[in-house]
């Protein structure tokens, strides 16, 4: 998930983008990138730094899969709100929601998998929280968090890291 200031530079955020990329890409995972962006899709045509934006995703081979606005008010319509993958389109379906919550809608994609029979949703995803002490785990996740290397040339690795710190320390507490 990504967010991006609508005032920040359009070319600064497309080098910064290209590097992750390029780490996703030579990970040969799939992957998502979606989020508020702040970058209107709609004017990849007319705007020369929107047009690179574009073409730094094709050039790993992704997929946009939001292509009608997501920011629509009296006056604009404007694609702002973004979700790439380089998943095959034909396990995607992608969407927008309608809601009065935002000026933003929100967007959404579904992904087609095949789950084995043996997989048992009601007792994989449950968890006991009847004994969860919140500040024994936002304890325990701030000593953590204070210890975890930063790899300032992989940003991406560094996240990956604290994501695995808050599913350990999550599950030593339930």
């Amino acid at each position: 998930m990504i967010y991006r200031y609508p005032n920040n530079d359009i070319q600064s955020f497309t080098h910064n983008l290209s590097e992750t990329l390029h780490y996703l890409s030579n990970s040969i995972l799939p992957f998502l990138i979606c989020g508020d962006i702040n970058i209107n899709l709609l004017q990849q045509d007319t705007v020369h730094s929107i047009s690179n934006y574009v073409k730094t995703y094709n050039s790993y081979n992704c997929l946009e899969l939001i292509t009608k606005p997501t920011r629509i008010t009296t006056i604009s319509s404007t694609l702002i709100d973004h979700i790439y993958t380089n998943l095959p389109a034909t396990k995607l379906t992608p969407g927008i929601l309608i809601n009065d919550f935002s000026d933003n809608l929100p967007v959404f994609v579904s992904i087609k998998s095949k789950m084995s029979k043996k997989w048992n949703l009601k007792s994989r995803n449950k968890h006991d929280y009847s004994n969860f002490n919140a500040e024994n785990f936002v304890t325990e996740v701030q000593e953590a968090l204070d210890n975890l290397p930063i790899n300032q040339s992989n940003p991406c690795e560094t996240l990956y890291s604290g994501i695995l710190i808050l599913e350990q320390c999550l599950n030593r507490l339930l």
